[in-house]
């Protein structure tokens, strides 16, 4: 067994990586846009400041991508996915793991997630990751992270 997190390096997603990356977007829950703005969604995630998409790689292949989409508000909302070859296998934890790091050095607030009421997988997972759930949108279900919650200490939500 590998050590996920000690193996795994991010660096931020490029056009290279659209089509590795697309056919991991056709899970549960997630998608790219139909129609024309198909061909064009790397481009414009790229262009888009808002918005930080990174890869991870682990032995040279790619594992896992994680976008925040980061709001005016100091929230981002998060899209996770891991290649279906290499779930459950500690890569969507690291992958997370990275994604929040990089939102404290931003200096976010919170995370939310959406998610399929159905996607028994990604409603454990991101519980486990310190998320709560915070109403439904739709068919889907909300659920939030403050940035700077403790292992096991409740959040400090804290404005500057």
């Amino acid at each position: 067994m590998h050590d996920a997190a000690s193996s795994l390096r991010t660096r931020p997603f490029a056009l290279a990586d659209a089509g590795a990356v697309e056919p991991w977007l056709a899970s549960p829950g997630l998608s790219i846009p139909a129609g024309c703005l198909r061909r064009e969604w790397p481009q414009r995630l790229l262009a888009d400041s808002r918005i930080v998409a990174m890869v991870g790689e682990a032995g040279g292949r790619r594992v896992g991508f994680v976008r925040l989409d980061c709001g005016p508000d100091r929230v981002a909302e998060v899209t996770l996915v891991i290649a279906p070859e290499c779930r459950r296998q500690g890569w969507g934890r690291a992958m997370f793991l990275a994604g929040l790091q990089v939102a404290r050095r931003l200096g976010l607030r919170g995370m939310i997630a959406s998610i399929d009421r159905d996607n028994a997988s990604a409603l454990w997972f991101f519980a486990d990751q310190g998320f709560v759930q915070d109403g439904l949108v739709g068919d889907r279900i909300r659920m939030r992270r403050y940035v700077h919650a403790g292992e096991h200490a409740a959040p400090l939500d804290v404005d500057a």
